[in-house]
């Protein structure tokens, strides 16, 4: 009896202490801050059916929190996009306020070196949800952003597509 307690005992504490050694600093997140401009020529939005055209990220890391900043500056007569996420690092959900006044829910978590954000929004009347990875270059100058975009619209089947991917290629300007 007395080897099985000691047993859980020490699996406990290796399992607790390989729990506080994973978790993200604010410094991890931190090599995510700066301005990102994207690069057109490597990037899937640019290039889609209605193409965003220039998109500049602007993020910024402290203590609690990452606020991502979305600009776009879409080709033709499409209303330019703002937008300001602030997510906590603790990994909780926080309420926004979108592009256009439209309420967004985000949360974000680190996995390994990946900075992944994940929202929530409803567009004329279907939720629709985004899980963004973004990935720093080993150099720290070029990151890139998978993106998953999912329309909860309630169709049924095989057939029913709906999500899409993408992946953008963003380069620093400033940190």
């Amino acid at each position: 009896m007395q080897k099985a307690t000691l047993f859980l005992i020490v699996m406990f504490a290796g399992a607790a202490h390989g729990y506080s050694a994973q978790r993200p600093s604010a410094q991890d997140f931190t090599r995510f801050s700066g301005v990102w401009k994207m690069d057109p020529a490597r990037s899937e939005s640019a290039h889609q059916d209605v193409a965003i055209g220039v998109s500049t990220l602007v993020i910024r890391c402290n203590a609690s929190e990452i606020t991502i900043e979305t600009t776009r500056k879409p080709e033709g007569d499409n209303p330019p996009f703002h937008e300001v996420l602030t997510f906590p690092l603790d990994g909780s959900e926080r309420p926004n306020t979108g592009d256009g006044g439209a309420a967004v829910s985000g949360k974000l978590h680190m996995d390994g070196a990946k900075l992944v954000t994940e929202t929530a929004r409803n567009v004329h009347n279907s939720t629709v949800t985004t899980t963004y990875v973004h990935m720093l270059s080993p150099n720290g100058r070029v990151m890139t952003i998978d993106k998953t975009l999912t329309v909860q619209h309630g169709y049924q089947g095989m057939s029913a597509n709906n999500s899409g991917h993408g992946k953008d290629v963003y380069v620093r300007v400033s940190k």
